[in-house]
Parts: structure tokens; sequence; C-alpha cells
């Protein structure tokens, strides 16, 4: 029960990553706050994640939106009164290029990705100060670190969101708390089988693609990547903040 007794944010946790993510840390003795925007499927992961352990709750936000960001972390004050680990999951992808990215998509994709991170870190802090894992792990993506066509304001807001990483790690490491991130490829979700079954060719074919780039020969599942944010929230990362953690299946060794 490595994290028994230890309070968890997870945002984006009503599906994919962040939902595998709730689970290994209520397995692992964990009291955890799942949040998502999506009221409706917030309430239904909620439900699957009480019959893992019943130290679970829900609160529904848009990390976007920095008055909700702020009443989330009164709310985590006044039920728990610190907080341990906060995992800034949540996350969209629009798809577009340079000249067929709209104002509003670009801006949107910054909103949720970059700025719900900054607003969720930043209201965190003080109840961090008080945890004894004080541990920020934000998802990334390949994609922060290589860039692919098509897709340009996604990979911007991860490229920004590796240096809001390292930034925040800098600035936090006096207070003991640090800042990481995983940096997963293609893995399987609501989001990734949309943006999958977008593409010229189809689903099927496009995973295939996909999954033929890859040095291991397949896409991860969630829980490819979730006992990840679960190590670098641990003890047994106790000495590794400001950098991140590779899981492309080779990916950008080639």
């Amino acid at each position: 029960m490595l994290f028994h007794n230890k309070i968890v944010v997870v945002t984006g946790a009503s599906s994919g990553i962040g939902k595998a993510v709730v689970e290994l840390f209520l397995r692992e003795g964990a009291t955890v706050v799942m949040v998502s925007r999506d009221e409706t499927k917030g309430q239904a992961a909620l439900e699957e994640m009480r019959g893992v352990s019943p130290s679970c709750a829900f609160f529904p936000c848009d990390v976007g939106n920095e008055t909700q960001v702020r009443q989330l972390f009164q709310q985590i004050e006044a039920d728990y009164g610190k907080l341990d680990v906060l995992h800034n999951n949540a996350g969209i992808s629009v798809g577009g290029g340079l000249m067929d990215t709209s104002e509003e998509q670009w801006d949107e994709i910054l909103r949720v990705n970059l700025k719900g991170a900054f607003f969720c870190t930043k209201y965190a802090v003080p109840l961090l100060k008080k945890g004894d894992c004080k541990a920020v792990v934000n998802t990334v993506s390949e994609l922060g670190l290589v860039a692919t066509r098509n897709s340009l304001g996604y990979i911007c807001s991860k490229g920004a969101l590796m240096q809001f990483t390292k930034g925040a790690a800098l600035e936090l490491a006096p207070f003991g708390i640090r800042v990481n991130a995983v940096c997963p490829a293609g893995t399987e979700s609501e989001m990734f089988h949309r943006d999958m079954a977008s593409g010229e060719g189809g689903y099927d074919a496009n995973v295939a693609r996909l999954a033929a780039s890859y040095p291991l020969g397949r896409i991860a599942v969630p829980m490819d990547i979730a006992p990840a944010v679960l190590f670098l929230s641990s003890p047994y990362a106790s000495f590794i903040t400001g950098t991140h953690l590779l899981l492309d299946a080779g990916f950008t060794a080639q």
C-alpha cells in the first residue's frame, strides 16, 4: 500500500490513462479525487472505481477555467487539508496544420492542455506543501519532443507543457515538490480512437500504420502508462524532478 493515507488528484480521470492511474492509486491505498469536465462520464467512472476502493470522490471541473480550478482546490483543502500528488492528465487533441487550424481551435487546445496544467499546479501548491509525497506528474506526449504533420496546435501545447514541467520543477524544488512528466505514444482511449478514425483510411488502417512505426510493434493501453505515473509520484523517485519518462515503444530511439 505505497500510497496509504495519501491524497491524490487526477484530472481527465473519467477514461483512458487517467482512469487507469486512478485505479492503480486506489489499489495502492490512496484517496483519489477524480476530476473531469464531463459530469456524466465522471460519475460513471466514479461508480466503477468504487468497486476497486471506496476511497474516491469526483469533482466536475474544466481545468482551463480558473474559477472552477480554484473551487476544486478549496474543496480539497476543506475535505482533506493537504495534497500529496497531482496528476495533470486532462487534455484534448484537435487536428489541423498551419493553414487549416482556426484561432478558436488554437486557443482551446492551449487553454485545456497548457493553461489547465498551469492553473491546477498553481492552486495545488499550498496543499502540496502540506503533503508527504509532494509530486506533480504531467501527461505530455512523445509529441512534446518530436513533431508530426497536421497536428500543430497539439504538438505546440505538448512542447510548451514540457517546458512548463521543467520551469515549475525549478521553482518548486525549494519546497520539496517534484514535477515530472510522462510522455506516452499512441494509447488506446476515446480521444485516440476519434483521432485515428478521422484520418484517411479509417481507424484500423491508421492504427496499423502507427503501430508499425513503433519498434515494439503495437500501440499502448492505459495500463502501460499508469505505472510510470505512480513511480514518479512515489518515494522511489525521490531524487527525480524536472524530467520526463518516455513510454513510446522505442519510437524516438529510431
